[in-house]
């Protein structure tokens, strides 16, 4: 308990001294996504009584916006109040990383509460209006009730797993095929308590059940009006311009531009879009197969297993605002790293952003090498949990596909603080045994 408490308030402090060296003013610090989630959210985005076009609302699920009106409610618009309540949210996050790593091996459970307390990912993201910091919340809360549930006989932890993953996918519907994808696990878990045939089916349903409830109302929407099981339109634009542009980058050598300029001309040829997001959607997901179903097989599985990798170790320090406000040349727009290296590299104006690449390589190496080690000792140990870990990551990763940035691990974040844990713990001992000899 009072580790726990340690962990919060570490990781509290952190996040609100780095609040403090920010310019929280809305009109110059929101960006991108940032400005969309904000703007959207004073408008009333998806709440009952909102006169916002539903049709604008298809690629997005409520729960982020509904959490951010809340705030916007409850904080009068300041900036600064909410991101410090979703920093609270975030050093809860870090407590909840750590009494899962206790579940599973108390022995590395303090060292994945502080690598996530000092996490820059983390970070980073509570510093942001997204919907990462919430996701990892409830999606974290799933797991500590899965893996509580696996270690009592109480319905009750199975029941609050199902209903925090059905919140997951009301958040973000990558989240909603997880549901079905986790039967199979759950079952096997259910099994293993020696229930009768009846409490062994009411034990599964109830998880189903629970996991559907917040998530029903979109999902029975979709199948009646719009003949679709998908929650959002937004499969179809992120596999066709983040997707397959990222295969395109290095089985044809083509820039972002070039990419997106030929799949468009493809979509083109099909008569183009018709305006209706769902029907939108299944056509670009369509020519998207279409286009990686014409590219070698060998491409498509290096550029989904580089970028997976890539974003694991990539530093999140590259995507805090005040680096990438340095001057430097967009990697998403030279599509190859020895390309986006050179144009920096010639610039001088990019030396600041450079330096701090570098130092960040350093901590990427960290990474990689825990990441690896830290992962085969974890199959060793615990295999049944390593194998829901690599599930986990698979799933995740393939869904993302070849795009590169390190938020994309932002939902398996927990089981990387957990590996770089017992990675780390094997290195202290090592250390202390050659100290020993000498």
């Amino acid at each position: 308990m009072k580790f726990g408490l340690l962990i919060f308030l570490l990781a509290f402090i952190i996040r609100f001294i780095n609040l403090l060296f920010l310019d929280l003013n809305p009109e110059t610090y929101l960006v991108e996504d940032q400005i969309f989630y904000w703007e959207l959210s004073l408008k009333g985005a998806y709440l009952v009584w909102s006169d916002f076009p539903s049709i604008e609302l298809t690629e997005r699920m409520p729960g982020s916006f509904w959490f951010f009106e809340f705030l916007q409610w409850i904080t009068n618009k300041n900036l600064f109040l909410i991101l410090l309540f979703q920093s609270i949210v975030d050093s809860l996050t870090c407590v909840i990383i750590y009494n899962c790593a206790g579940l599973i091996n108390k022995k590395y459970q303090l060292y994945t509460g502080i690598f996530a307390v000092i996490s820059p990912l983390m970070i980073i993201i509570s510093s942001q209006i997204l919907s990462d910091t919430i996701f990892l919340f409830v999606f974290s809360c799933s797991l500590y009730c899965i893996l509580k549930y696996s270690k009592s006989s109480s319905l009750y932890y199975l029941m609050i797993s199902g209903l925090m993953l059905g919140l997951s996918a009301f958040i973000r519907a990558t989240a909603f095929p997880f549901i079905f994808l986790a039967l199979p696990i759950i079952f096997f878990i259910i099994q293993t308590k020696e229930y009768n045939s009846k409490r062994l089916v009411f034990s599964f349903f109830i998880f189903l059940i629970l996991s559907f409830l917040p998530i029903s109302h979109r999902f029975l929407s979709n199948v009646t009006y719009n003949n679709t099981f998908s929650l959002t339109s937004q499969s179809g634009s992120h596999s066709a311009y983040w997707m397959v542009p990222g295969v395109l980058s290095l089985s044809e050598k083509y820039t972002r531009e070039e990419a997106i300029a030929y799949i468009n001309h493809r979509v083109d040829k099909e008569g183009g879009l018709k305006g209706d997001p769902y029907k939108d959607s299944k056509k670009l997901f369509s020519i998207s197969m279409d286009i990686l179903s014409e590219l070698r097989a060998t491409d498509i599985v290096y550029s989904w297993a580089r970028a997976s990798f890539l974003n694991i170790i990539t530093s999140a320090v590259l995507i805090d605002m005040r680096v990438r406000k340095l001057q430097h040349f967009s990697f998403a727009d030279k599509g190859k790293i020895r390309a986006w290296f050179n144009k920096n590299y010639s610039n001088k104006e990019s030396s600041k952003y450079l330096l701090i690449f570098f130092i960040s390589i350093f901590f990427s190496i960290f990474t990689a090498f825990s990441f690896i080690i830290g992962f085969s000792y974890f199959i060793k140990m615990t295999p049944m949990v390593a194998i829901l870990a690599i599930f986990i990551i698979l799933y995740f990763s393939l869904i993302t596909g070849p795009t590169l940035s390190p938020k994309y691990c932002v939902p398996f974040l927990p089981i990387i603080f957990y590996v770089q844990s017992i990675f780390f713990n094997k290195l202290l001992n090592f250390i202390k045994k050659k100290l020993d000899e000498l």
